[in-house]
């Protein structure tokens, strides 16, 4: 029996199915904006917001969701997420700016990451509350806040890393980070510096993002924090707040058998290599992570989980649902209210779940078997840093153009003079035989694929944005990205 051919089927919802449909609307976009063009759905914005505020109301919880800003540059998905009553996470003065003019006062911001003097300046002014990365930034705020003559508190978090683990969860001993201060000198920073400063700076609280997605790790941060706080009130400080970061994924595949599978073929493809014969689904035997010894599997796939169980919201559900050591073995939501604590956190991918698409035109198919798809569009139009993309597109055939149907594997490649620019690594089995002018579609890339790499290397521009929204009648209509407002109607 002929197996069927490995496929990784995009999640996606009647919006995009409605989106993709549309042959006219789509030839329409990618004439008026080019190849590559990113399209945006602010209308997705709502669910994604109601499932985590759902899973906060359950546990009657004083919280704060803050979108990360670094996720997406659209002003169009900004600006909805202005008025859906969430707040905004960002992590340099080029994203305050942004999130200023689209409609954040700096009440509703937090700034994250590493920060210069101009940053903490900007900060301070619109009263921005501020997640300290490490103890010369406190210095610093000091500084910048007696030259500008401000007189109320600044609003600071004091962001906690490098914890010791204990072995309740048989967790490494240690987990290490570049970012925050470090968890053994806390006593130190809270009695020599937060305490004599009280008079300026008002301790909200504590704050970690730990780059994982287990519940255990987060939980004996926390376990940490609220040692922290026992610190602080000890100094008759009144700290209120943990911030748990981000971290919270998203489910990119329909079904779980695709990505089963690849994984597996990918695997047993690593094996095989070991003849020296050219792999026929990666480029040039690139495994991402897994290789092969002595006819022994090695390494680990360098990728992300892109079929998730517990994407967004249930992965929240199930952290506050989680007994909190030693706290009576209490239910950590259940804790957090009893004790009034606010609780804070930073989804970027998980509140742009299916806000997002790439659209990609065919320029050519070349190579001695004709299996190398030339797509107007380089890699870091679709690109998480150097990740792989495990998420097939859904091809789209020219407009009026009929297809030849098979089901081959092909490599998509990009637009730049570089052997390095393939859009995919590894190789990608379409329904159809490709052709000049089809139009792939790259499914649910709002969440980092679209900008966060994004260069206009030798003055190949970087994509076009548009939003698109969906009156009553099921009608789709598109706008510039800059041009969207949540009140566009009334235009």
């Amino acid at each position: 029996m002929q197996k069927s051919p490995l496929v990784l089927r995009p999640r996606y919802n009647p919006l995009i199915g409605s989106f993709i449909n549309n042959e006219a609307l789509i030839s329409q976009i990618v004439l008026a904006c080019g190849s590559p063009t990113s399209v945006l759905f602010p209308q997705a914005i709502e669910a994604n917001v109601k499932a985590f505020q759902s899973v906060l109301d359950e546990y009657k919880l004083n919280s704060s969701i803050f979108f990360a800003h670094k996720a997406n540059q659209s002003d169009s998905l900004l600006k909805q997420l202005a008025v859906s009553g969430v707040n905004c996470d960002v992590a340099s003065v080029g994203e305050l700016k942004h999130a200023l003019a689209c409609g954040f006062s700096g009440n509703r911001l937090q700034a994250t990451g590493p920060k210069d003097v101009d940053f903490l300046q900007l900060c301070l002014l619109h009263d921005v509350a501020i997640n300290v990365d490490c103890v010369q930034e406190l210095k610093d705020i000091l500084s910048v806040k007696e030259a500008l003559g401000i007189a109320r508190k600044a609003r600071i978090l004091l962001r906690l890393s490098n914890f010791k683990f204990g072995d309740i969860f048989n967790l490494p001993p240690v987990k290490l980070s570049r970012f925050g201060i470090h968890f053994a000198q806390i006593a130190e920073v809270l009695s020599s510096v937060i305490a004599p400063h009280r008079d300026n700076l008002a301790l909200l609280g504590f704050s970690f993002h730990l780059d994982s997605t287990s519940v255990e790790e987060r939980l004996e941060a926390i376990r940490h924090c609220l040692d922290a706080f026992e610190k602080a009130i000890a100094l008759d400080l009144t700290p209120h707040v943990i911030n748990i970061g981000g971290g919270f994924g998203i489910n990119y595949l329909a079904h779980e058998e695709d990505w089963s599978r690849y994984v597996a073929a990918l695997k047993e493809a690593a094996l095989t290599s070991q003849t020296g014969a050219p792999s026929a689904l990666s480029w040039n035997n690139n495994f991402f992570g897994l290789s092969a010894e002595g006819g022994a599997l090695r390494g680990s796939l360098n990728a992300y989980n892109f079929f998730n169980p517990l994407p967004g919201s249930t992965f929240l559900k199930e952290l506050l649902a989680s007994k909190l050591q030693p706290f009576d073995k209490c239910a950590l939501g259940d804790m957090l209210r009893n004790n009034e604590i606010a609780l804070w956190l930073e989804p970027g991918r998980a509140l742009l779940d299916l806000a997002g698409v790439t659209l990609a035109r065919v320029n050519s198919l070349k190579g001695p078997n004709n299996d190398i798809v030339g797509l107007n569009m380089k890699r870091q139009d679709l690109a998480f840093l150097d990740q792989e993309i495990f998420v097939d597109p859904i091809q789209l055939r020219a407009l009026g153009k009929s297809g030849t149907r098979q089901h081959k594997g092909y490599f998509l490649a990009g637009n730049l003079c570089l052997e390095s620019d393939f859009i995919f690594r590894r190789k990608v089995f379409l329904p159809e035989l490709p052709r000049k002018g089809d139009i792939f579609a790259f499914i649910n890339t709002a969440a980092y694929m679209m900008d966060f790499s994004a260069t206009n290397s030798i003055m190949q521009p970087t994509a076009r944005r548009v939003a698109v929204v969906e009156e009553k009648g099921k009608v789709l209509t598109w706008m510039l990205d800059e041009q969207y407002s949540p009140v566009w109607k009334l235009h």
